[in-house]
């Protein structure tokens, strides 16, 4: 039995967005109702904030040495950056998905989770199409896989010509029928044309997550004039989730703030790292955070973009809240006042006047320091 106090943060209530100084207690690795006693450890984090471990809903960590668009640590994006969870979107197809466990889970302290790609090969080079050809579909495998292993928490699939070429929906349809029998979300990434993004945006239902959403391609969600189309407009009214996934090309803050200006939601914010931005364009997941907020949204939205909701998309109950009896998910951050400037996918700037700079990260109790660049 071990316990550990957290001293003088400020703890984010995730539901009403109030914030409280108080001390934090954990005991085995979760937090407890009040004090337990004397303490194994004491943690003074010094006026930081502290909220709910932060979750990257979209990178690319099957760190298995074919797969040269993955081969990023988890841990290199994870705990070392102040993120308590990072969640694989489609790396990994039938033919892949059982390495999973032992280039990821087996070497990694961060928590991690994947979307199954409905293509069996997964994703072993990000530009060659193979996850998007029907023939490389495996809707009986990727139903199975996901009956088998409670960490995958959906399907991935890629709809956009860098990665579907001629192929049309099949990728997609089938890629909606294996979630749908498995009671699982979508998440669809969409890009430049063809497929035309109506048509894929129509196959959406609730739950369903749409990503790299605010790209700056021809034939995004932006319309004549700059209005929203009306395809991803019904996506929203039918519950679908927009997520960031900002990625190296996937990320405009002009499509971004126009959306946001005609009332269109973030309701989650990932970075799509992998190992061919990790040192520019995305760089962190805080770096995305900061990127909204220069847009203007919300502190507590962005927090939220980060904890709770994705943790709902993903039904991860252990996530999105800092409670007696859960796990002890936490990230330690400040919000430091000092301008940044920072760049989108496009290369267009933009200044944030303060930042997130996460410090430390708990998973399951046990506290890790951010050791990596922000």
């Amino acid at each position: 039995m071990s316990t550990l106090q957290i001293t003088n943060g400020r703890v984010i209530d995730i539901e009403t967005g109030n914030i409280t100084k108080k001390t934090l207690y954990i005991k085995d690795g979760k937090f407890a109702q009040g004090k337990v006693g004397p303490a194994d450890e004491t943690l003074d984090v010094a006026d930081a904030f502290l909220a709910p471990g932060f979750i990257d809903l979209h990178t690319h960590v099957f760190n298995h040495p074919l797969f040269r668009h993955g081969r990023l640590a988890a841990d290199r994006i994870g705990v070392r950056q102040g993120v308590a969870c990072v969640v694989d979107a489609g790396s990994s197809g039938t033919s892949t998905i059982e390495a999973f466990p032992q280039f990821v889970h087996a070497t990694q302290t961060t928590k991690t989770y994947a979307f199954i790609n409905i293509g069996s090969p997964g994703l072993p080079h990000i530009t060659e199409g193979h996850a998007s050809r029907p023939e490389f579909c495996d809707l009986p495998g990727v139903v199975k896989a996901l009956d088998q292993h409670d960490w995958l928490v959906g399907v991935k699939v890629l709809a956009s010509a860098s990665h579907t070429g001629s192929f049309g929906l099949e990728a997609v349809k089938l890629a909606r029928k294996a979630a749908e029998i498995s009671g699982k979300p979508l998440m669809l990434h969409i890009g430049n044309a063809p497929p035309i993004v109506d048509d894929v945006l129509d196959l959406l239902t609730t739950g369903d997550i749409v990503t790299h959403t605010f790209h700056g391609k021809i034939g995004g969600i932006l319309g004549y004039r700059d209005k929203i189309i009306t395809s991803f407009k019904a996506a929203i009214d039918r519950g679908v989730i927009v997520d960031i996934g900002h990625g190296r090309s996937s990320f405009s803050f002009r499509v971004c703030e126009t959306a946001l200006a005609q009332g269109m939601p973030v309701n989650t914010i990932s970075s799509d790292l992998h190992r061919g931005n990790v040192n520019e364009y995305a760089i962190s997941l805080s770096r995305t955070m900061n990127k909204l907020r220069a847009l203007g949204m919300s502190f507590i939205d962005v927090i939220r973009a980060v904890t709770c909701n994705p943790a709902n998309a993903i039904q991860l109950s252990e996530f999105g809240c800092i409670a007696a009896g859960k796990p002890a998910h936490l990230t330690i951050f400040k919000d430091v006042n000092e301008p940044i400037e920072l760049v989108d996918a496009e290369g267009e700037t933009r200044t944030a006047e303060t930042q997130i700079q996460p410090i430390g990260v708990l998973v399951d109790g046990i506290h890790h320091d951010v050791s990596e660049s922000l």
